[in-house]
């Protein structure tokens, strides 16, 4: 009975349900003014007289997200939950105890009417077995690590994307803005040129109906931009009115499409880096094991049965063997299945990965020449520009030579207007295209910003230097 005592489980079962109005509140009660995130914020090598931020970047709303956003939460408790499983795999198999009573009618002459047995059997596992198990929970165990890594990094990613978005908006609204008075200028003109006789109404609604579309392409990025903002809150895991206090930082375009990244490593470090990559190869790795194991099989574990017994007035003692016999073709066929199946596997997660990695080669391919393609489209849009810009001045030199009136010089500052709104259009198109090309290799290209991937795994903490 001490024994069987001592062999129960003590755990409690300990009820947790879930409260939809606590989960809600804890949601909105997220704050980076809380002394939890300034103590998180100092562990990862922030000084104390530097906190909090005044003005949030990249970096610090990634930080943010890292802390708040339940999406990593939950790729850490499925982390945990692998870790769990290499304690459960190196578990050794538990002995067995048995024990037996009978009792005769001694009508053979027992000694003794009662008979008692005690027994244990002791497992032998062979061929290594257990280690062979704790290699395949490691390498799964290695799988949604990376997993953890990369729902760390499709965060920062998704922030940076709507970040640009929010400061594309806000370049847009200003040229819009810009557009705007010169179409206002413009049908002002018109009008007093129309009731000179020097107009016609069929230029002056021309006029009108290109003032309309500016006004609504106006409204229209300001809806946008609340709109960005409600996705950045949602990103970094805080409240629409929490985020709402966050001072975002300015964009300076020029210093940001400065930045020019080494391409000529880009397929290397893409290769070397990327998550998917790493992933696919511990999987591969994984399948090996599984096959190891099911070859292990082959060789039966081994099971010791010492015991001993009274019986009717006899003590005896025992020392039992047994093993499973692999010599009927059934069970050699099973095995034979399994490790072929096995096998199989490997074959699917060795052609995945080839597979993966020629996606990778002309995912890389494919940005890096769009990158390219925007800087050339950068420099085309400035020539004209630049072209447009020295015939304003041509005719502002005639304008005060009274060679021409008002309404030219303010049509050409139209012609202008519009292509700085390409430039813009043009500067964004490439910082995107820079965005994509840092998702194909999945590092930052930014020489200021070094984000170590390894780090995003542990509980809540993440290396930006």
């Amino acid at each position: 009975m001490c024994l069987l005592t001592s062999g129960c489980a003590h755990e409690k079962y300990q009820a947790k349900p879930l409260d939809p109005a606590n989960v809600t509140a804890k949601i909105r009660n997220k704050d980076v003014s809380s002394a939890d995130f300034k103590a998180y914020l100092i562990k990862q090598g922030y000084a104390e007289n530097k906190l909090p931020f005044t003005e949030w970047g990249v970096d610090e709303l990634t930080l943010c997200a890292l802390y708040f956003n339940p999406k990593l939460d939950v790729a850490r408790a499925q982390l945990s939950l692998a870790n769990l499983a290499i304690n459960t795999a190196n578990q050794q198999q538990s002995p067995k105890l048995g024990g037996r009573a009978a009792r005769s009618n001694q009508a053979n002459g027992d000694i003794q009417p009662w008979a008692f047995g005690l027994e244990v059997e002791i497992p032998i596992e062979t061929a290594n077995k257990r280690q062979i198990k704790v290699e395949e929970a490691q390498h799964l165990q290695e799988v949604t690590r990376i997993d953890v890594a990369d729902v760390a990094w499709q965060l920062r990613s998704q922030i940076a994307k709507d970040l640009l978005s929010y400061y594309e908006n806000g370049a847009q609204q200003k040229q819009l803005n810009n557009e705007l008075a010169v179409q206002n200028n413009l049908v002002a003109l018109l009008q007093k040129r129309l009731q000179l006789g020097a107009a016609s109404n069929t230029e002056l609604n021309a006029a009108k109906l290109l003032q309309q579309k500016a006004q609504f392409f106006s409204n229209t990025e300001q809806i946008k931009s609340a709109e960005i903002l409600v996705a950045l809150a949602a990103d970094v895991g805080l409240s629409n009115e929490k985020f709402a206090q966050l001072q975002l930082k300015p964009l300076n375009i020029e210093s940001a499409l400065s930045s020019k990244p080494n391409t000529s490593l880009l397929q290397e470090n893409a290769l070397l880096n990327r998550l998917d990559i790493r992933r696919s190869l511990s999987k591969y790795a994984a399948a090996e094991s599984k096959i190891k194991l099911e070859i292990a099989k082959q060789t039966p574990d081994i099971s010791l049965s010492p015991g001993f017994a009274f019986e009717f007035g006899d003590s005896i003692w025992s020392l039992g063997f047994s093993t499973l016999l692999n010599l009927l073709n059934k069970n050699n066929a099973l095995n034979q299945s399994l490790v072929a199946e096995a096998t199989q596997l490997r074959a699917i997660e060795g052609a995945q990965f080839e597979a993966l990695q020629a996606n990778v080669i002309a995912e890389v391919g494919q940005a890096n020449a769009a990158y390219t393609a925007s800087q050339q489209n950068i420099n085309q849009v400035k020539q004209q520009l630049l072209a447009q810009q020295q015939y304003t001045q041509k005719l502002q030199r005639q304008l005060d030579a009274g060679l021409i009136d008002r309404l030219d010089l303010t049509q050409n500052k139209l012609n202008k207007t519009l292509l700085e709104q390409q430039l813009i259009n043009a500067q964004f198109q490439q910082l995107n295209a820079l965005l994509a090309l840092e998702n194909s290799v999945q590092m930052p290209l930014n020489a200021d910003t070094v984000l170590n991937i390894d780090n995003m795994v542990n509980d809540k903490t993440i290396k930006i230097q």
